[in-house]
């Protein structure tokens, strides 16, 4: 089947306030830059950048900070044929403390998670090759049930899903049962890859990387990547083989972004038909591109020299 996109991203698309110094507390920041942001937008974006022809399915406001995200991702070539717009909320805003571990911040909902489903997004789901969302995107109705009805769409489709686990209690309303939804998520998706810190706040803290694998697993995820900043990458493949890989010391300059920057990675190398390892490989060289970034990534460097620089990423067996 020829399959008219490598990737479609599905669910938020936020503006992010990230402050100009580096601090634990929002409000000892004085200044703030714009950015684009969020997990899926921020994917796509950097997916596009890498060459591959991307389509975003979301919702942003009818309003200056969603004209200000249609701008920018119009200039990376990503498609919008499938973006919602809406009045009757403002464009989602996230406010970031600068910082070089797991920043401060706070979110300010909106449009995104007024998201619908739709004839043309089913049409579109059959040229696909690739099918992403995050949890972010499933805290919130009519959001969640869209989001899960392109999910199934794609898994009858025989589609690869792909699902960033990105959960803060912070995002989701009291009431929710998130476990239930996330694990909905993990037995729809083909490959996963939560942080550490996801991992110890959906599954609770003081478990090694592999408990944590073995744990999603059980819940439906096939492959399972845990990313873990300066410890590096775990890898539980889809046949059960486990790898730990090494990453490289960086000049840290902003963490915001760093997983959907590895993600990116991720995705091209599967797209290019590398083995899970390898692209894993690539990702963590894109993570590491992005962390010596304020913001998105401004210079992108050639394919060409990524995978070189993804050489010297070295792993063993664990």
């Amino acid at each position: 089947m020829d399959r008219h996109f490598d990737l479609m991203a599905v669910g938020e698309s936020v503006i992010d306030m990230i402050s100009t110094e580096f601090t634990d507390n929002l409000g000892a920041a004085d200044t703030y830059q714009l950015f684009v942001g969020g997990q899926v937008t921020n994917l796509a974006m950097n997916t596009a950048r890498l060459g591959k022809r991307v389509a975003l399915a979301t919702c942003w406001g009818n309003d200056s900070l969603g004209y200000f995200l249609e701008t920018n991702l119009e200039n990376q070539h990503v498609d919008l044929s499938y973006v919602q717009k809406t009045d009757r909320a403002p464009t989602t805003m996230a406010i970031i403390a600068r910082n070089v571990r797991t920043p401060d911040f706070v979110i300010h909902r909106g449009a995104d998670a007024l998201f619908e489903h739709s004839p043309a997004l089913t049409d579109a789901l059959k040229h696909c090759r690739i099918v992403h969302t995050s949890a972010f995107a499933l805290t919130r109705e009519p959001a969640r049930s869209a989001i899960f009805s392109v999910l199934e769409d794609a898994q009858q489709l025989g589609t690869m899903i792909t699902f960033d686990p990105n959960y803060h209690p912070g995002t989701w309303p009291d009431n929710t049962d998130f476990i239930s939804h996330l694990q909905r998520a993990f037995q729809l998706a083909t490959v996963t890859k939560p942080s550490l810190d996801d991992c110890e706040r959906i599954l609770g803290p003081g478990k090694e990387p592999v408990e944590y694998a073995a744990e999603f697993k059980e819940w439906g995820a096939r492959t399972v990547i845990i990313t873990m900043g300066r410890e590096g990458v775990f890898l539980s493949d889809d046949q059960d083989r486990s790898y730990c890989v090494q990453p490289n010391n960086v000049d840290v300059t902003d963490v915001t972004g760093a997983g959907d920057a590895f993600w990116s990675g991720l995705l091209v190398g599967l797209l290019e038909g590398m083995s899970m390892l390898r692209a894993v490989r690539i990702g963590q060289v894109m993570a590491e591109i992005k962390l010596e970034s304020m913001g998105p990534i401004i210079t992108m460097p050639s394919w060409e020299e990524i995978t070189k620089r993804s050489e010297d990423i070295s792993y063993r067996d664990c």
